[in-house]
């Protein structure tokens, strides 16, 4: 009898939120917009906020303390877009279409989802795909003659790349690939005489070619949001002056992007979300920025946590975005996990970890798709942050780098330490686009921090530096262990400058130039010791070590290197120890050579690969 008294007591109590007991709040469809006043008025603690439906947001949800002990989880989806529903058919440059008016005015509209709001239509393009016109000159020839930080604001153009009949010029956008960054320049003005393009604000650097000299070439660049392009598949034309959007397909539940961010959450402890959608975001980086000088980092997030400590972001979705999926900022940002989350179809990346940040983990979470507004930005990116676990994600399909850490060009002491980067499956990183990449890309004085467990596939620079593990300027205490690295441009393995770094029972195979390990600058740093790995050069022409790697500082001990297509002499300053043998590797590059663990050489578990489920 007691306890069926218990029991009855203990039910009444969880329904009314007494004595502690959670409360449980749900919210359908547009009530989810009042979220923020409801947990206001809502002081008991903890808290469960079921959300169910889709909600499109005419302003950004702010939260502050208020979140604070509240769970909110459910089959949602939260929408920073418009969605329409009203489509006339009819015709534009001659082909047929559907339009509808939009209920605002967008300062900038780089993509429509169409379909649910599930399938990504993008402005017109010129050439296609990967392709690229080059600059046929630099407008001034003291302009070629700049450094290459100083940015520009006009070139020179070849006939066939800009029409200067196309009759939306002031909203025709270039976007420009040079070095490891991406101008967007909308044209000011034509000067068809001389073939002079002047753009409405400068580059984010010199408009060259990846080079640094006097003698480099332009930069390349492709068109976008020529309205008589109109037709291609899935692009879509708006026509500013009558605030009309142009489709080439008949139109279902399009939605437009409006909002740059859905939720910003400040202060907050013990806070999670699990299970929600986020969607449909578009960015403008304001009328005078043509982009980031590296990684797309002050792109914008959908969601972003402040100054939080104790967050859980688990099993969320965050797809359909004109930025990044989430940041952590704030000096006081503590522990911060993102887990089991769907990135996919991102304007930038997935994960931002802000300076200063401390203890968070990124994990088991899926990553695609990404870069297609700037294509500078990484899979994941974290600034001189510390203490974090970046581990089982699988990132594909980006066109910049797929792991940055670090954020400090030398040797200064900062937050970033004791960070571990782990278990990842990356691939097919670059695509052509951009330069000066990694798989993974780490800079700075990182004491007690690990790179082990990651495979790294398919890296492919536009220009130079398709690296596999690129450590960067400053780049010291770093742990690179049983990674592996297979078919990059560049080396599977790059040094610029750092020291006390250990790199060992790595495989690196199949650098198709330069060389199979690399280091740029012979700088007194520190010593580097490289033991029990497995070096693969699949091409006669490209050596196992390029030039600087030996010259100061290399400790290489019982490493195994193998070509199948020439015997290369085993590098100068191996102590002896190194051998020249056939690591017989299987279907996945790992090798199978019982001799190597007499060289202490470590087997990689690819089972450990990519998200935990």
């Amino acid at each position: 009898m007691m306890v069926a008294i218990a029991l009855a007591f203990g039910w009444h109590a969880l329904a009314n939120g007494e004595r502690g007991y959670p409360v449980t709040m749900e919210l359908k469809g547009q009530e989810i917009a009042d979220l923020p006043a409801r947990l206001r008025n809502e002081a008991r603690r903890p808290l469960t906020v079921k959300l169910l439906g889709t909600a499109y947001l005419a302003a950004p949800m702010t939260l502050g303390d208020e979140a604070s002990g509240v769970t909110i989880e459910g089959d949602a989806v939260i929408s920073g877009g418009v969605k329409l529903s009203s489509w006339t058919r009819t015709e534009f440059e001659g082909q047929p279409a559907w339009s509808s008016p939009l209920p605002f005015s967008p300062t900038t509209l780089r993509q429509v989802f169409v379909g649910k709001g599930e399938d990504r239509f993008h402005q017109t393009r010129f050439p296609g795909g990967i392709s690229f016109f080059r600059f046929a000159g630099f407008a001034d020839p003291a302009d070629q003659a700049v450094d290459w930080m100083t940015p520009q604001s006009q070139m020179l153009y070849a006939p066939k790349s800009i029409d200067p009949n196309w009759r939306n010029l002031a909203d025709v956008e270039l976007v420009v690939h040079h070095y490891w960054v991406t101008s967007r320049l909308k044209i000011k003005s034509l000067d068809t005489e001389k073939s002079r393009v002047t753009f409405d604000r400068k580059s984010v650097f010199k408009l060259s070619d990846d080079g640094y000299g006097g003698g480099a070439k332009p930069a390349v660049f492709s068109v976008e949001n020529v309205a008589e392009l109109f037709g291609q598949a899935n692009a879509f034309y708006y026509d500013r002056s009558s605030q009309l959007l142009f489709l080439p397909i008949p139109a279902k539940d399009a939605v437009v992007p409006k909002l740059s961010q859905i939720l910003t959450v400040t202060g907050a402890q013990n806070f999670s979300i699990r299970g929600v959608k986020f969607a449909h975001t578009e960015v403008d980086l304001g009328p005078t920025v043509s982009g980031d000088i590296q990684a797309g980092f002050t792109v914008p997030a959908a969601v972003n946590f402040v100054n939080c400590r104790s967050v859980k972001l688990q099993n969320c979705g965050f797809q359909h975005l004109g930025g990044w999926g989430v940041e952590v900022s704030g000096d006081k940002s503590r522990q911060i996990t993102v887990s089991r989350c769907d990135f996919r179809d991102l304007g930038a990346g997935s994960v931002k970890l802000g300076n200063n940040t401390l203890g968070n983990t990124i994990a088991d979470n899926e990553i695609a798709q990404g870069g297609r507004i700037f294509p500078s930005a990484c899979g994941i990116w974290g600034g001189q942050s510390g203490e974090n676990r970046i581990e089982h994600n699988r990132i594909r399909d980006f066109y910049y780098t797929g792991i940055s850490l670090g954020w400090d060009w030398g040797f200064a002491d900062t937050a970033a330490k004791n960070n571990v980067i782990a278990n990842n499956d990356i691939q097919d990183i670059g695509q052509g686009a951009l330069s000066d990449m990694g798989g993974i890309y780490v800079l700075g004085k990182q004491p007690g921090s690990v790179i082990s467990g990651n495979r790294i596939r398919n890296v492919n620079a536009r220009g130079y530096g398709g690296w596999g593990i690129y450590l960067d300027e400053g780049s010291t205490g770093w742990t690179v262990e049983r990674n592996l690295v297979s078919d990059t441009k560049t080396g599977g393995f790059h040094i610029h400058y750092g020291g006390n770094n250990v790199i060992r029972s790595n495989v690196f195979i199949g650098a198709a130039s330069d060389a199979q390990l690399i280091r740029v600058r012979d700088d007194k740093q520190g010593p580097i010791t490289f033991e029990s790995n497995v070096v693969v050069s699949l091409d006669a022409e490209v050596p196992i070590v390029g030039p600087n790697w030996l010259k100061r500082d290399v400790t290489m001990k019982n490493n195994v290197y193998w070509s199948p297509a020439k015997d290369h002499p085993i590098p100068a300053g191996d102590d002896g120890t190194g051998i020249w043998l056939d690591p017989r590797l299987d279907a996945n590059g790992l090798p199978t050579n019982p001799e190597l663990a007499k060289r202490g050489f470590r087997p990689i578990d690819l089972r450990q690969l990519g998200p935990r489920r």
